[in-house]
């Protein structure tokens, strides 16, 4: 994503509100911008141990800019720099994959 280009305000903290796209729920997070080079890209970890919902799902998100250091949730009043729209998934690293090898024997029962 590229928050960067309608920020009006040095160094901020973005606070993210999540529509879930079936129930129409709202949750809300401050998450820090972790990417390289804010010039060309935005980029925020999302971690399941943050949300407090089922974060599988469809959501729509809007991302508003705030003071930095905020931990504000209620993003009235603030200036809104990205609608979008994102699968959230949990990526399960400890998942197994297991191989069977199936052996399959065939009788003839030929009358002679």
């Amino acid at each position: 994503m590229t928050v960067t280009e309608l920020t009006t305000i040095s160094d901020p903290a973005y606070l993210f509100e999540f529509i879930e796209e079936q129930t129409d729920q709202k949750f809300y997070r401050v998450l820090t911008d972790v990417s390289s080079n804010k010039s060309r890209y935005n980029q925020f970890t999302v971690t399941s141990s943050a949300f407090p919902f089922p974060i599988d799902g469809f959501y729509t998100y809007n991302i508003y800019e705030q003071s930095s250091g905020s931990s504000n949730l209620d993003p009235t009043g603030l200036n809104k720099v990205e609608t979008g729209r994102a699968h959230i998934y949990i990526d399960d690293a400890s998942r197994s994959e297991y191989t069977t090898t199936e052996t399959n024997k065939v009788y003839n029962d030929e009358e002679e």
